[in-house]
């Protein structure tokens, strides 16, 4: 099969699935098909989106912390303080 007509059959796929989403008023989450089946086609044609795809999957694994992301702790919004931990442990406002 070429790929321009890989590309239709594609095209097609995805409006086969929003008319069936729509006829079922489906709402279910999650990826479509037809989505998944435009980026393994995209992986294929620029290998960096396999990169991409890869990294992906990897963050939808990790678990999230609390305590990642800004270094505030403790946030006291009624005061309007914020309390940082320092490199040498010693807690300042």
């Amino acid at each position: 099969m070429s790929l321009p007509a890989l590309a239709m059959l594609l095209v097609a796929l995805a409006i086969m699935e929003l008319l069936w989403r729509r006829i079922r008023r489906s709402k279910k989450s999650g990826a479509p098909f037809s989505g998944v089946a435009f980026d393994e086609f995209t992986a294929f044609l620029h290998g960096g989106k396999r990169v991409e795809l890869d990294q992906r999957v990897t963050q939808s694994l990790m678990r999230e912390e609390e305590q990642d992301g800004a270094p505030p702790r403790l946030v006291d919004l009624d005061r309007g303080v914020v309390f940082l931990n320092r490199p040498d442990g010693d807690s300042k406002k």
